[in-house]
């Protein structure tokens, strides 16, 4: 690892504010606008309940991040966890399943906003839609994280506000009969649905990305995840009780759009679209910004290409890591079926998470300093965010996981590769620099 005197820095320039609206910018997206109607499908009116588990699952993860992010305040997140508290090799590959899932979910994100565009406009092509996005967000990236976090901000103010605007007007429209027979199917599937909606909830790492560039990150990291997990929560079980309240599961379930269903029945249907196309705008806003971070701590550590730890003085962003996330994002969303690629992208945030644990076990044995989330001194929120994001993770599939594994090859062929070439490279100058 290379000295911390004289590599590559961002600068403090977030506040906690800034940094909740990231986290909200990356959670709030497709999970409750589409995934919610897939889970009602499963649980019936129960999805309520799914709601809450998957979000009470997601917290023992996120006070992991909380205790890693306020003790290892750099860019890189995950990334640096693994690095620093595990092995070079497994925050590699750490920091590329999770730039690997994010560039699938960004790019998911921007065609959605394209078909979204494109049901509001006919006569806008979808992936124009993309395309347009992807170049917007990538830009603004570039011109300044504050400028990014404004940006994020007021759209986040946006898609809260159109979620805010439903519940209020839809929860006096509730019909109590949508909620008897509460469990159609039984408590199984309940639990089920709560996996599938636990990746609704998985945005708010991001936040730890940035933590180089958050003032004060030993205070404002830990509040920032959690305030944005929260109210996260607290939007969706609201907004699921009105949609249920509304039209009852089996509409949700058969929709593409099930909030939009259920905000037909208000006459607020153009609010909660205008809602989903900011919400799939600010995820792909963060994705980039997330993303960026990650390679530019890899390249300040000398494991891909060290131009991307490259940071103009006038703009302060790491920007060769900025245009990088949004060309592979920009590809990915012209060339492929992505809507197959899905449970990758869940598969590899997932296997993050259950590295992230095992860092925040080893804190206590690095003798770094540490949030107090244990209980009786041992942090079984880290035991149980591993156990469950492992559980979670395996449920996916055979064909997902085998993905997965493959994936994760590459990323060791690379992390070897490279250190070979590079190595290589180096000796040959120091062998041929006259004397």
């Amino acid at each position: 690892m290379s000295s911390h005197g004289s590599e590559p820095r961002l600068r403090r320039q977030l506040s906690l504010l800034d940094a909740v609206s990231v986290g909200l910018g990356a959670i709030i997206g497709a999970g409750i606008f589409v995934v919610i109607g897939l889970a009602a499908g499963l649980a019936g009116p129960a999805v309520i309940l799914s709601v809450i588990i998957s979000g009470v699952s997601a917290t023992f993860t996120a006070l992991s991040f909380c205790e890693l992010g306020a003790s290892i305040p750099r860019a890189g997140g995950v990334y640096e966890y693994g690095h620093t508290l595990i092995h070079p090799l497994v925050g590699f590959v750490m920091g590329w399943m999770w730039v690997s899932g994010n560039i699938i979910l960004g790019a998911t994100a921007s065609l959605s906003f394209g078909f979204y565009l494109a049901s509001a406009f006919p006569w806008v092509d979808p992936k124009l839609g993309a395309v347009l996005l992807i170049l917007s967000v990538t830009l603004v990236n570039v011109l300044g994280a504050k400028l990014s976090a404004g940006v994020n901000n007021v759209i986040v103010a946006g898609k809260v506000l159109a979620l805010m605007v439903f519940v209020l007007v839809g929860i006096f429209g509730i019909n109590p009969s949508h909620f008897q027979n509460f469990m159609p199917r039984g408590f199984l599937p309940v639990l089920t649905a709560a996996g599938l909606f636990y990746f609704a909830y998985i945005g708010f790492p991001r936040i730890s990305t940035m933590a180089e560039e958050i003032v004060n990150p030993e205070e404002n990291i830990p509040k920032a995840i959690l305030l944005a997990l929260y109210i996260s929560m607290a939007l969706y079980v609201s907004t699921a009780v009105v949609a249920v309240g509304l039209v009852g599961y089996e509409s949700l379930a058969s929709s593409t759009a099930p909030i939009a269903t259920a905000a037909e029945r208000l006459g607020v249907k153009p609010l909660v679209e205008a809602g989903a196309l900011l919400a799939t705008f600010s995820v792909t806003l963060t994705s980039v910004m997330g993303q960026s971070r990650v390679f530019f701590a890899m390249a300040r550590n000398r494991e891909v290409p060290y131009k991307l730890a490259s940071v103009p003085e006038r703009l302060g962003t790491p920007v060769y890591s900025i245009l990088l996330s949004g060309a592979l994002m920009l590809t990915l969303a012209l060339s492929m079926d992505i809507s197959g690629l899905a449970s990758l992208t869940s598969f590899s945030v997932l296997f993050t998470h259950v590295l992230t644990n095992i860092a925040a076990i080893r804190l206590r044995a690095a003798g770094r300093p540490r949030k107090s989330y244990s209980l009786r001194g041992v942090p079984v929120h880290a035991y149980l965010g591993a156990f469950l994001s492992l559980v979670l993770s395996l449920s996916l599939g055979l064909a997902t996981v085998m993905a997965g594994l493959l994936n994760m090859a590459l990323a060791v062929a690379w992390y070897y590769s490279y250190k070979l070439l590079t190595g290589s490279r180096r000796h040959h100058l120091a062998t041929t620099e006259p004397a």
